[in-house]
């Protein structure tokens, strides 16, 4: 779960973050104006002074940082840093002219003197203050924090410069800045502050002592430094790379601002202007940490780039108060939540044990080359600024605004380096493997279509050639195991479809006259997307679409002996035609792409009068029988315990009450099997006593399962397999997702976006798991519309359209599915659209395809966007509490939580992808995340299910690639929580559930 940190762990980042960034704050804005004003410093005096604080941090947090990791403690070099940099801090009260004059008498200038012993005082206090801050409490707070919780912590760190800017922007405005006896009771002040902030400290710090390090001194100092750690750790060199220029940005102008509002602007009431902008970007820097722990590093730094550049450009073109207002804000925005976010990501990358190492690294990205190249930068930039004259006689520069246009251009260069990185970065995948995979050659020889099967059946998986087709060019590709898709490890392919090209595959297979005596069908499962089937020569048919079976009649090609089957399929991922999570660069929540046959691929030889169609109506008592073609004459014979019954009977329909009725639930999944006998043709089949209806208990709707009100407790299920990707290696697989699903206490599967084998559905009526199954989108997928503002509570858009093609292929999709599962009693609950992808006309879709299937329940928009007309209310709850608050409470429809959760843990060994993680919560390990499932269902759910909710689909059944926020690992080897934890959290949902709704 997410590691629970102390108060005093809370107490202690705060306090010590925020005084030392008092301290670093007086140093970074306000030594500028110190010697700017008292000794009449240059820019080229700032730039020396900067350069040289920089070296000296970084000096100092190499050596006491890689000291803090040889003894393996850090408290002390805290404590005692703190107080030694108060002492530090408050000598340079006695820095003044007089002084200086007194001491230094013969010196030509006082003024000259006073800045070099600022330069070399402020080496001193921040060989002290980085000590204290950047060496020891910052490997501190890395070794104290995970990654459940780093971006939290880091956006109250990276929030506290903004804090601290506040205060000391407060404070100083009782201060006559242009007076040194100002100067003196400033650095009195400060000093006595920091010096009891280190003495507290001793008696607030939790210290977590690491193992001392068996290498040398020397050997820690130079380990960040050598070749071997860097291609140990690229990625955390690489983003310490990218800090390097997101603090060289900062460093440009950061050392002028204040002499900027003041001079430049004329600001002297710059403090106000300031303090709002500094308390808005202190909230929002707060909160975006907790962004990152949930959307990681490239999300949220894209945005704190977005809005520093943005305050850039603002305060570049504008000098009146309510602009250079809104720069600041953006410019602080992106500031401090730029350095939450960098901040995080490389303490997520350091590793474990050597943070105090590491500091010396990062202070190098963070200081030292920041604060010798910005202020480098921002120097010659003002080399030909303009001058003022002093009452003194002498002259000062005058900053202007070209300080934020050359910050500008380097937040820009990173931002596209960011991205160049982003989309040319290949991450580490593993190949993993299933327990499923004994022997896949044979293993989906199984009849595939349990609801009319047939004694005469021949098997086409296996091996065929492959070949890709590019415009009139052919190249061989070698032999590929069918049904599994070529972009597939098992395929023995391994290799996606590229841009005008199209796969050939290539069957011999033997027929004899026994086999093709009257007509032979070829049947396809499903393959992806455009289809063209050629029987010895000849064109036999073609298909569009990518998720269901479809049938060609060969007979009138088929020859008795040897025949040559060619099959050619393009699949360019078209938008218009259903396509699912499958995306050309998958990452995140989008998954490897597939093409090609993935499902089956069998003849059947049936008579010329056949049955093509067969639909099972059943109810509590009875069951009605429709069937399509065969002669009219036919014989049902149902196969009871006790015996067969035998109904004959002439047309296309028969209904038979049940004797003794025994009805199908997920506890006692009774099926009912028969015989069909019409003319010559047979077929086998079965079917269930069960309904799914909508009724009221206690002034609410519930959904009622055979007239009961009943909880579905449910698991997202993606159907995806580290092996076959699109299905498994062998139908096993189904069945150990099903069975282990029923082990923790799990009654339902969520079946998202996706069409399965018939083989799934078979056995989920035959294991007892109820199927919500959606609807397969089409339609392009907007990240602004569809995710970003749904997020910020934007739940309702009436611009949501379709062109003419995309809502003719996505409503013939949907009639066919639901002609494809309708027997299948699992199949309880239908979603037409899911968070608004795809989305057009939903309540004219929710009463078309409610008319055409009835005895489900019709979730016309799962998670928002919801128009008129829905059986239930739906709604995802991943970024906050699952309450009433959050979810759509109508007492006339069923409360349905069709998403929450998403809770990730990533198990070394057995993760897809070792570089991105995918979740929405994250988990160091499997007790850590059976603890937080715990408290999820007993604090948010079950509370949930005392105010009406019947329904909750926690995401979900297995990790898939990128995304590890699954009950399983990607390759089923282990289930993360705790089963007997689960299940006794399954029967105290059901015991809620049943007081509720007063089921006895």
């Amino acid at each position: 779960m997410k590691k629970k940190l102390s108060p005093r762990f809370w107490c202690a980042l705060t306090l010590l973050s925020f005084i030392g960034q008092i301290a670093w704050v007086v140093e970074n804005m306000y030594f500028n104006v110190f010697i700017y004003k008292m000794f009449h410093a240059s820019a080229a005096d700032i730039s020396a002074m900067v350069s040289a604080s920089a070296v000296a941090a970084t000096l100092t947090t190499v050596l006491v940082g890689a000291l803090s990791d040889k003894i393996g403690k850090r408290k002390i070099f805290i404590c005692a840093g703190y107080i030694a940099w108060g002492i530090s801090i408050f000598s340079f009260a006695f820095l003044r002219i007089d002084i200086i004059e007194s001491l230094f008498p013969k010196a030509l200038s006082a003024a000259s003197v006073g800045i070099s012993l600022v330069i070399v005082m402020d080496c001193v206090m921040t060989f002290f203050g980085s000590s204290a801050n950047d060496a020891a409490f910052n490997a501190w707070l890395t070794d104290s924090a995970d990654s459940s919780n780093r971006g939290a912590a880091e956006g109250i760190n990276a929030m506290m410069p903004l804090v601290a800017i506040l205060a000391v922007f407060g404070g100083f405005m009782s201060f006559n800045l242009d007076s040194s006896d100002s100067w003196v009771q400033i650095f009195t002040i400060i000093g006595i502050i920091v010096t009891a902030v280190g003495i507290l400290s001793f008696f607030l710090i939790e210290d977590n002592p690491t193992a001392p390090t068996e290498a040398g001194y020397f050997s820690n100092v130079i380990h960040g430094f050598l070749p071997s750690t860097i291609k140990q750790y690229p990625q955390l060199y690489l983003y310490l790379t990218a800090f390097i220029l997101f603090n060289i940005s900062i460093q440009i102008f950061m050392p002028y601002l204040i002499i900027y509002y003041e001079v430049s602007l004329g600001m002297s009431n710059y403090v106000f202007v300031m303090a709002p902008a500094i308390i808005l970007a202190s909230v929002v820097t707060a909160l975006w940490g907790k962004v990152y722990d949930k959307k990681g590093f490239s999300f949220s730094a894209i945005f704190s780039l977005l809005w520093l550049s943005c305050g850039y450009i603002l305060l570049f073109f504008t000098s009146s108060t309510l602009p250079v207002f809104l720069g600041s804000l953006l410019m602080m925005c992106g500031y401090l939540s730029g350095m939450a976010v960098f901040g995080a990501k490389i303490r997520d990358l350091t590793p474990s044990g050597k943070a105090g190492r590491f500091q010396g690294i990062r202070i190098f990205s963070q200081v030292l080359i920041p604060g010798v190249a910005g202020p480098f930068i921002g120097k010659t930039i003002l080399a030909n600024a303009e001058t003022i004259l002093n009452n003194d006689g002498t002259t000062s520069f005058v900053p202007n605004s070209n300080i934020f246009l050359a910050a500008l251009a380097v937040a820009v260069l990173l931002a596209i380096i960011l991205i160049l990185i982003q989309k040319n970065r290949k991450p580490r995948l593993c190949e993993l493997t299933t327990p499923f995979e004994c022997d896949s050659s044979a293993a989906w020889d199984e009849y595939p279509r349990p609801q009319m099967k047939r004694d005469s059946y021949l098997s086409l998986c296996g091996e065929w050639e492959l070949s890709v087709k590019k415009y009139d060019s052919e190249t061989p590709l070698g032999t590929i195991l069918v049904p599994f898709p070529p972009e597939s490890r098992l395929s023995g392919i391994q290799r996606s479809l590229r841009k005008n090209e199209s796969y050939l595959y290539r069957k011999t297979f033997l027929l004899d006259d026994t086999f093709a005596n009257g007509c032979v069908l070829l049947h396809f499962g499903a393959a992806d997307q455009n289809t063209t089937v050629y029987l010895n020569g000849y064109k036999m048919g073609e298909n569009k679409g990518g998720y269901l079976p479809f049938t060609i009649d060969i007979t009138n090609a088929i020859i008795i002996g040897e025949n040559h089957l060619v099959v050619e399929i393009t699949d360019q991922l078209d938008t218009t035609l259903p396509y699912g999570k499958q995306r050309k660069k998958r990452g995140g929540m989008w998954y490897t792409p597939i093409s090609g046959i993935w499902q089956p691929v069998w003849l059947e030889a049936v008579p010329e009068e056949y049955l093509t169609f067969l639909r099972i109506t059943p109810t509590l008592e009875t069951v009605t029988i429709d069937t399509n073609g065969g002669i009219a004459a036919k014989q049902l014979i149902l196969h009871l315990p006790e015996g067969d019954r035998e109904y004959n009977y002439t047309g296309d329909s028969i209904t038979i009450s049940i004797p003794s009725p025994r009805l199908w639930t997920p506890e006692t999944p009774y099926l009912y099997f028969f015989t069909l006998i019409c003319g010559e043709d047979k077929i086998d089949s079965y079917f269930a006593l069960r309904t799914i209806s909508v009724g009221t208990v206690n002034n609410r709707a519930y959904i009622l399962l055979n007239n009961k009100p009943y909880f579905f407790h449910a698991l997202l299920d993606q159907g995806y397999f580290s092996d076959g990707i699109y299905l498994p290696a062998s139908p096993d697989g189904f069945i150990n997702d099903i069975q282990k699903c029923k082990e923790l206490g799990f009654n339902t599967l969520r079946k998202h976006i996706k069409i399965e084998p018939e083989l799934f559905y078979y056995y989920c009526d035959k294991y007892g798991m109820i199927v919500f199954q959606d609807m397969v989108n089409n339609g392009r997928y907007s990240f602004f519309r569809d995710t970003a503002l749904p997020t910020i509570g934007i739940k309702r858009l009436p611009f949501l359209r379709a062109s003419y093609k995309r809502r003719e292929l996505f409503e013939q999709t949907a009639h066919a599915t639901i002609d494809h599962l309708y027997n299948h009693p699992c199949v309880c609950y239908y979603t037409i659209f899911n968070e608004g992808w795809g989305q057009y006309d939903a309540d004219r879709l929710y009463d078309n395809l409610r008319s055409v299937d009835p005895t489900r329940i019709w979730d016309a928009t799962s998670g928002w966007f919801i128009e008129k007309k829905s059986d239930v209310t739906s709604d995802h709850v991943y970024f906050k509490k699952v309450c009433s608050a959050t979810m759509s409470d109508d007492p006339n429809r069923p409360m349905v939580l069709s998403e929450f959760g998403g809770y990730s843990c990533k198990l070394p060994g057995h993760a897809f992808n070792l570089d991105n993680t995918y979740g929405y919560r994250f988990f160091n390990n499997t007790a850590e995340l059976t603890d937080a499932f715990d408290h999820l269902y007993r604090d948010e759910i079950i509370p949930m299910i005392r105010k009406g909710l019947c329904a909750a689909v926690m995401t979900q059944v297995s990790d898939v690639e990128d995304e590890t926020n699954g009950m399983m690992t990607y390759d089923r080897q282990i289930v993360k929580p705790d089963s007997k934890i689960m299940v006794k959290l399954a029967h105290d949902l059901q015991k809620t559930f049943e007081e509720q709704t007063n089921i006895r």
